[in-house]
C-alpha cells in the first residue's frame, strides 16, 4: 500500500511542476509584452477608445467613419459663400460688394431621396459671418445623384439644394423670404474599400439674363432663362 500511495504522490508532484513550468513561461510572455508597450508610450484599450499613456493620462479617440452609399448618410458641411454671385474676370459688373457666410450646418441625405436638416448640440448651425448678424437654414430639398453629361467626364455628382434666411443688413434680404442655393459635389469611391469622398464642392445661385439686345420674344417671360453663379464653395465630412 505504501508503494502505490508514494507512485500517486510522485505523479501528483509532477503535476505541480508542470504547472509551474507553465506559470513561469507565461509570466515571462507577459512580462516581455508591457516591456513593448512602456516602449512604446501608450496602451490602447480597443474595446473603449482609450489611450493611456504612460503617465497616466488618457485621451478618448472617435473611430472614422466612412461611408459606401449616400443612402441615410450624415454629413457635417463646413460652408462659405456669398450672397451675391462672386465676379469673374469677364464680367462686367466687377464693382458689387459681396458680404460672405462661413459656418457649420449638418445634414442627413435620406434613402427616399429627401435631406433633412440635423440639429443637435455639435456645432450644428453653428453659424458666423463677417456681419454682425448671421443667416440661417431655413429648409434643404431633395438630393440627386447624377452622371456628367461630358462624354469625356463619368464622373458621378452629388446635388442639392437649401432655403436660406439672410440677415437684415444684406442687400439681398428680402423681408424675411429665403433664398435658394444650389450644393454640388464630386462623388469620388475608393476602388479597394469602397470609401466614398465628396470633393470640388461648389455653392451657385441662379441668376435670371436677358437674350442679346434686351429684346424677350412674345413667349418668353422674365425668369425663362437662368444661369447658375458661383458664388461660394464648401467641404462635406461624415458625421
Amino acid at each position: 500500500m505504501m508503494d502505490g500511495e508514494g507512485e500517486e504522490s510522485g505523479a501528483m508532484g509532477q503535476q505541480y511542476r508542470d504547472k509551474a513550468i507553465k506559470l513561469r513561461e507565461e509570466a515571462i510572455a507577459l512580462e516581455a509584452t508591457m516591456k513593448e508597450r512602456r516602449a512604446t508610450g501608450s496602451t490602447i484599450n480597443a474595446r473603449s477608445n482609450v489611450v493611456t499613456s504612460n503617465d497616466g493620462d488618457t485621451t478618448t479617440y472617435t473611430k472614422k467613419k466612412i461611408y459606401t452609399s449616400l443612402n441615410d448618410s450624415s454629413w457635417i458641411i463646413s460652408y462659405r459663400f456669398a450672397s451675391d454671385p462672386i465676379a469673374q474676370e469677364n464680367d462686367d459688373d466687377k464693382a458689387t460688394r459681396v458680404i460672405y457666410y462661413s459656418g457649420k450646418v449638418s445634414i442627413m441625405l435620406k434613402n427616399d431621396g429627401y435631406t433633412d436638416l440635423i440639429v443637435d448640440d455639435d456645432n450644428v448651425n453653428e453659424q458666423s459671418s463677417q456681419s454682425s448678424q448671421s443667416l440661417s437654414f431655413k429648409k434643404f430639398w431633395g438630393w440627386d445623384e447624377e452622371i456628367s453629361r461630358e462624354i469625356e467626364d463619368e464622373k458621378k455628382y452629388l446635388s442639392f439644394s437649401a432655403d436660406v434666411i439672410l440677415p437684415k443688413n444684406d442687400p439681398n434680404y428680402n423681408q424675411g423670404s429665403a433664398c435658394r442655393f444650389y450644393f454640388n459635389s464630386a462623388i469620388d469611391e475608393d476602388p479597394k474599400s469602397g470609401e466614398i469622398t465628396l470633393n470640388d464642392c461648389t455653392v451657385t445661385l441662379k441668376r435670371d439674363i436677358e437674350p442679346p439686345g434686351g429684346f424677350w420674344g412674345v413667349f418668353n417671360g422674365g425668369g425663362i432663362l437662368a444661369q447658375f453663379r458661383y458664388c461660394g464653395e464648401f467641404l462635406m465630412k461624415p458625421k
